[in-house]
């Protein structure tokens, strides 16, 4: 136990300008970046969906992305079995009872990877694996969270928001938080608002491109595609050193989540990351698409089916 609370100690956060919800900073942060990103996401370890193209972003591009963290991952303790001995706990019942601040330790851990700016760790409930996106709908202090997230949108001006795609097939939580992020993308002003897409990852290999147009119940959710509008490959070589590739980044990112045993099953499954457009964004998707286009090998993907 000594072990893991130094640990944990050690992943102090430094006050946010939002009381109760510890912000970490990457220092040396480029003034005027050329692309500012937002992940809005449900659980730690969520932002190993897209990792490659954020690090992409961060390393190659030289732009900014910030994380909102919505839940405090306390519902993620089934898998964590094999992180016992690691964080020196003898019971399943231990690792339980410190997963929110284990879990937020390790996120951070993979941020620097990544290289994200900030976290905002929202501390909501959370009760463990759903499929009901009214789980969180009911359990969460949404006019707490709506306002959080409409007050950094507007404060920060993003060009870009991410979420994970709300696929009917995917945690509740990752639905919920879609539409809760499309909802604040929606009250800004059309000139202001940010392109906002949702990402999965998959591999054309085994048949796991994402296919999406509307999340029932949900109209904000709509995409301007049925299929993902761009995609990009992790096998693609980093840019200072071409025998090696983006894939080496999300595998150290998964590694930092020991907690999760079942996402390290994750491990080289998947070669892509799927971006799809939903409709509530701005119209500046081609801007931004020609941004990371820039930087080398991209795949811009054909839509074939359109949204309803």
């Amino acid at each position: 136990m000594g072990r893991l609370l130094q640990l944990l100690s050690r992943a102090s956060a430094s006050n946010s300008w939002w009381p109760g919800c510890p912000e970490f900073a990457l220092p040396d942060v480029v003034p005027d970046p050329p692309l500012k990103v937002l992940l809005v996401v449900a659980h730690p370890d969520d932002e190993s969906e897209c990792a490659a193209t954020l690090y992409r972003i961060t390393h190659e591009l030289g732009g900014v992305v910030d994380q909102v963290i919505v839940t405090n991952g306390a519902g993620g303790q089934n898998f964590s079995t094999p992180a016992l001995d690691y964080y020196g706990l003898s019971r399943n019942e231990g690792i339980a009872k410190l997963l929110p601040s284990l879990r937020r330790r390790e996120v951070m851990g993979a941020g620097r990877i990544i290289g994200i700016r900030h976290h905002y760790f929202l501390g909501q409930e959370d009760a463990g694996f759903t499929l009901d996106p009214g789980e969180g709908l009911r359990s969460w202090d949404l006019p707490r969270l709506r306002h959080k997230l409409r007050n950094l949108l507007h404060s920060e001006q993003y060009d870009l928001v991410l979420t994970l795609l709300p696929a009917q097939d995917t945690h509740g939580h990752h639905q919920t938080v879609a539409v809760l992020a499309l909802e604040a993308a929606a009250a800004m002003p059309l000139a202001s608002r940010p392109a906002v897409a949702g990402v999965r990852a998959g591999s054309p290999a085994n048949g796991t491109v994402p296919v999406f147009s509307e999340l029932t119940g949900f109209p904000a959710t709509r995409t301007t595609s049925g299929a993902p509008v761009w995609s990009f490959d992790r096998r693609t070589p980093l840019k200072h050193n071409a025998a090696l590739n983006h894939s080496i980044i999300v595998h150290w990112v998964i590694a930092e989540h020991k907690s999760q045993g079942m996402f390290q099953m994750e491990y080289g499954r998947h070669t892509h990351e799927y971006f799809l457009q939903f409709a509530t964004g701005s119209e500046r998707w081609d801007a931004l698409w020609q941004k990371f286009a820039e930087l080398g090998p991209v795949t811009r993907q054909l839509a074939t089916a359109e949204a309803a």
